[in-house]
This record gives structure tokens, C-alpha cells and sequence, in this order.
């Protein structure tokens, strides 16, 4: 068990290694997420400082206050206009590429080791890596952002995607097990469950925002409003989690983005409302809290890495052909509905996986410990780490690089 006194070390460490990383990123081009994870896995698997089962133990707390505040952040840093406009862009891309991933890769898989994985099996791990993660795709975009001018709009299709695919890839793979456990399962109370959870997760949002910026506009210019406001962010996420899983998460992102366009949204709404709560000192908090969190992130993700030759040999594997198919769906999806230059290029080269493929990683040994119908729960995680760092190494080191050179 880790001590408090390590802890805080490794936080101060990692505070102070991210914020040295990003003056190293403006000099040298070396991306910060590659030395955090370095970091991390130095640490970790290396000199065995600290144990994995700790952070793993402690994950899914830090798991939820960090999706809370990310999406919270990506929420309440986009214009609704943007949003508007990036939203049928983003629900496209986002379907195309769940889809095509989770067949591709389940057909793959089972053709390549078929005594390990049937075909509902090989999409059960494609569901687990089809979407990306909005920690992730956020940081890599900050670093982008110093590259790339003009990010705003491909920033909205992103985040948003990185939001509307949690959701859809946890029923999906619950879908999928109650089919390898249940034959004759109907799939159509599977797509009603989709669409509950958005439409309530959308809703929760809604109120809960409308609401505290009615209190937010009375209690302008007081102090510790910023508190205040994550103390109405979490019940948001806890009250819109209980729609479904991922409900929570579109919750905290229509908070953020109604809260900073109050104004806009109440005029839609047929509200004539002019409001002038200050949002300002919420989000310049909010980005040092989020700060600390995309940190903490990274460095995890190497503290709790487990390093297999079969295994890394078969994740990298996987991440190619994401990355292919990432590609092609980024590029169709891009002709189809009009992308601009700067959004096809970076949506076809992000495509980075994270703490919630990790943590989807987890459910066939949660649903069949006993072994009874999954071949074999265990191998889920041990093949998601290497997919996840494969897919952050990628985007940390040549996506920036072959991105810069397209768009020239």
C-alpha cells in the first residue's frame, strides 16, 4: 500500500515534470504525453517503486472526478455555434468508426487466433477500442494547438465524439455479452438504451445548468464560486450516470456548454434572458484542476502498464489497423460531409485510446468470472494495455509530424 507522504511526492513530481515537459514540447518538439508516460513506466514496471494493484485500486475513483472535469472543460470552453455546426459531423464520424472497428477488429482477431476468440468475441474486444479517450484527445490537441493554428472547430468534432462514443461502446459490449450468454438476445433493447441514455444525459445537463446559472448570475462576484459549481457538477454527473452508462458523462459536457452559453441557449429555449455570471474565474480554475488531472493521467497509464512480448506483438497489431481504419473511416467521413482541410487531417490522425477502454476492459470478468462462456476473460486487459499506449505513442510522436506535413 502506498503511503501518503509517496503520494504526494508523485503528485509534486508530476506537476512539476508536466509543466517542465511543455517548456521541453515548445524547444525541442519532444511531446510532454511521451515523457509522463516514460515517467510512469519508469516508476512502475522498471524500478518497481510503485505497485500497480494501488493505482488500479484507486482508478475508478480517479477515473470519475477526472471525466467530470475534463468534459466539464470541454464543455464550457466551446461556443454553441461551433457545437452546432460540429455536432452531425461528429455523430457521423463517430458511428462510421464504431462500427467499422468493431467488425474489422472482431473479424481479425478471431481469424488470427481463433482458439482464443470467437467472432462475438473479437468484437467484444472491438467495442473496447473503438472510441477515443477526451483526456487524451484534449492534451494532444494542447500540443497541437501550438503547431496548428485554427483548431477550434476540429477541437468541437473530437471532443464530441470522445463523448458520444462512451455510451454507445458500454452497451454495445454489454450487448455483446448477453449474447454470448443469453442466444436469441433482441438487439433492439439495445438501441433503445442508446437513445434513453443520450436523450436523459442531454436533459440532466440541460436543467442542472439552467438552474445554477440563475444562481450563479445572483451570486456573481463572491468568492469560491468555481467550488461551488463542481459541488453541482458531480450530482450532474451522478444523476445523468443513472440513465446508462456514459449518461454521465454527456451530462457534464451540456452543463459546461450550456453554463458558458446561457444567454444563447435561453433565447432558443424562448427565454429572454441576459445574464453576466463570471465565467471567467470558473474556467481559469477549472484549467489548472484539469491540469493536474490530464498530468495524473498519463503517468498512471505507465505506473500500471503490464509489459508482454505476445502481448505487446498482438496490441501493436491491433493499432495499426485502428490507425488504418481510422484513416480511411476519417477520410470518407471527411468527402461526405464536408470537412474542412484542418478538420480531415487531424480526425483521420487521432485516434487515441485511454482510461475508458481500460476500464471496458474489465466487464467479461465482471459478467463471467466462472468462466463459463467468455474463452477467456482475462485476456481483454492484458491486450488493451499495449493497444492503449500504442495508440498515445502514436499520437504523441508522428501524429504532430505527418499532421504538420499534410496540411502543408
Amino acid at each position: 500500500m502506498i503511503g501518503a507522504e509517496e503520494f504526494l511526492l508523485l503528485i509534486s513530481a508530476t506537476l512539476f515534470l508536466c509543466y517542465v515537459s511543455g517548456l521541453i514540447y515548445t524547444k525541442t518538439r519532444i511531446p510532454d504525453i511521451l515523457i509522463l508516460l516514460g515517467f510512469g513506466v519508469l516508476l512502475g514496471p522498471v524500478l518497481g517503486i510503485f505497485q500497480k494493484d494501488t493505482f488500479v485500486a484507486i482508478s475508478p475513483l480517479m477515473s470519475v472526478v477526472a471525466i467530470c472535469i475534463i468534459t466539464f472543460e470541454s464543455g464550457i470552453s466551446l461556443d454553441v455555434k461551433t457545437f452546432r455546426k460540429a455536432l452531425f459531423k461528429s455523430f457521423t464520424l463517430t458511428i462510421l468508426t464504431f462500427f467499422t472497428v468493431m467488425l474489422t477488429v472482431g473479424f481479425a482477431v478471431h481469424f488470427a487466433m481463433p482458439e482464443t476468440f470467437s467472432l462475438l468475441e473479437g468484437m467484444l474486444l472491438g467495442t473496447m477500442v473503438a472510441g477515443i479517450s477526451t483526456m487524451a484527445v484534449t492534451s494532444l490537441l494542447d500540443g497541437l494547438q501550438k503547431l496548428i493554428p485554427n483548431l477550434e472547430s476540429t477541437r468541437a468534432i473530437l471532443t464530441l465524439e470522445s463523448t458520444l462514443c462512451d455510451p454507445i461502446r458500454v452497451v454495445a459490449a454489454i450487448t455483446l455479452i448477453r449474447m454470448l450468454m443469453t442466444p436469441g438476445f433482441s438487439l433492439q433493447s439495445s438501441a433503445k438504451d442508446i437513445v434513453f441514455t443520450f436523450v436523459v444525459g442531454i436533459l440532466v445537463g440541460l436543467v442542472f445548468s439552467l438552474l445554477w446559472s440563475e444562481v450563479l448570475d445572483r451570486l456573481r462576484g463572491r468568492p469560491l464560486n468555481y467550488m461551488m459549481t463542481m459541488a453541482v457538477l458531480f450530482p450532474t454527473y451522478i444523476v445523468g450516470e443513472m440513465a446508462g452508462n456514459g449518461g454521465g458523462t454527456m451530462a457534464s459536457f451540456i452543463f459546461g456548454l450550456v453554463l458558458a452559453n446561457y444567454n444563447n441557449v435561453a433565447k432558443w429555449l424562448g427565454m429572454n434572458r441576459n445574464l453576466k455570471p463570471d465565467y471567467g474565474k470558473i474556467m481559469e480554475f477549472n484549467e489548472e484542476i484539469a491540469f493536474l488531472l490530464k498530468s495524473y493521467y498519463f503517468v498512471y497509464i505507465g505506473l500500471i502498464v503490464s509489459i508482454s512480448y505476445q502481448y505487446l506483438t498482438v496490441g501493436f497489431a491491433v493499432v495499426a489497423l485502428l490507425l488504418v481504419i481510422r484513416y480511411i473511416v476519417a477520410s470518407l467521413t471527411g468527402r461526405l460531409m464536408r470537412f474542412t482541410r484542418e478538420e480531415r487531417v487531424i480526425s483521420r490522425l487521432v485516434f487515441t485510446l485511454g482510461t475508458s477502454t481500460l476500464v471496458m476492459s474489465q466487464i467479461p470478468q465482471i459478467y463471467d468470472p466462472a468462466r463459463e462462456f467468455i474463452l477467456n476473460p482475462g485476456i481483454y486487459p492484458d491486450l488493451c494495455f499495449p493497444i492503449v499506449l500504442g495508440t498515445v505513442l502514436f499520437a504523441a510522436l508522428l501524429s504532430p509530424i505527418i499532421a504538420k506535413s499534410q496540411l502543408k
